[in-house]
């Protein structure tokens, strides 16, 4: 905690010595999640937030979702200056060098990925390969991931033979226990759930309340594994037009969503579960000896992935956060 308040104090004080400019600016933000999603986009909205807070009226923020541009389409209109900002996650562009993703093989600590040189790696990265400029590389909480089930686990521990719907970041750990992993949109797991299509989903440990997943699947694995990790990218032209002073205000807003994320999410999920109880999901549990073994194959499968995607920036990556003690 006395790390994070520092952290705010400093994001304070680094604004004190900014003139105020004459005109606004406005920015359009484009995200890959709308507000019934809310366990992820609080993460926006704190941003906006913290936006307001340290820059009043000299910000504006235009929001668009993916009922606009769709998600995992979204890197390109913000590379091209269509819009300003774009809120996702590094797995939407996996296949156009999303390294961003691999960050949920780290920890939540924000102040550990600064002060380790990782922040600093990404920025450079997303600056050089795509002409986008770090704002802030958020945790939603620090709860990470989950796997539900439409039943709990077997008497061995494990999903044998279910079908799991997740996208390729779980894999690895869809197939530690068993399962076969089955790649659809977010959208697509309600139905498919009722229906049968599979029998269980990976997603962030916070979602099944507002995306109504507890109405078709009554179990979710404890405990959580990884970090979900969201990525602020700024168009790099966009940016350096704005004055030293807006920039200032994006970046420390970015930083202040970093040291809040994981206390403001962890309320969320606290909430969240509270109500699901209330619905009738039960929790179903790892054995004690799987726990590590999950973690490990969640972790080890994106930083894999990292590799074929990013090759030597994710080794660096990889290198700069176990150095540090940010991998799990």
């Amino acid at each position: 905690m006395k790390r994070l308040l520092t952290g705010a104090a400093v994001a304070g004080l680094l604004l004190c010595g900014y003139t105020i400019s004459a005109s606004a600016a406005t920015l359009k933000v484009l995200t890959s999640w709308n507000k019934n999603v809310w366990p992820t986009y609080v993460v926006l909205d704190n941003f906006i937030k913290n936006v307001k807070k340290l820059g009043g009226d000299k910000i504006k923020i235009r929001i668009s979702g993916p009922e606009v541009v769709p998600g995992f389409q979204q890197l390109q209109p913000v590379k091209a200056g269509v819009f300003d900002i774009l809120f996702t996650h590094g797995v939407y562009h996996m296949g156009s060098k999303g390294l961003a993703a691999i960050m949920d093989a780290m920890n939540s600590d924000p102040v550990g990925k600064r002060t380790s040189g990782v922040w600093d790696h990404l920025d450079k990265f997303y600056q050089k390969t795509h002409g986008l400029k770090l704002l802030a590389i958020s945790p939603n909480s620090t709860k990470g991931y989950h796997i539900f089930l439409k039943k709990p686990l077997s008497s061995k521990g494990d999903w044998k033979g279910r079908k799991i719907r997740g996208t390729q970041t779980y894999h690895g750990v869809i197939r530690l226990f068993g399962g076969e992993p089955v790649v659809m949109s977010g959208s697509q797991v309600y139905s498919a759930l009722e229906k049968g299509v599979v029998d269980g989903a990976a997603w962030p440990a916070a979602g099944m309340l507002s995306m109504k997943h507890f109405e078709v699947a009554k179990y979710k694995v404890r405990p959580t594994f990884g970090t979900s990790t969201l990525p602020f990218l700024m168009n790099l032209k966009s940016y350096k037009k704005l004055t030293k002073e807006k920039q200032n205000i994006l970046l420390q807003a970015g930083y202040l969503t970093e040291l809040e994320m994981p206390w403001i999410g962890d309320q969320v999920q606290a909430e969240e579960d509270a109500a699901l109880a209330k619905k009738g999901v039960k929790i179903t549990r790892l054995p004690a000896d799987q726990v590590s073994k999950m973690r490990k194959a969640f972790s080890e499968s994106i930083w894999a992935l990292g590799e074929k995607c990013c090759g030597a920036d994710a080794k660096k990556l990889r290198e700069l956060s176990e150095k540090s003690g940010l991998s799990w």
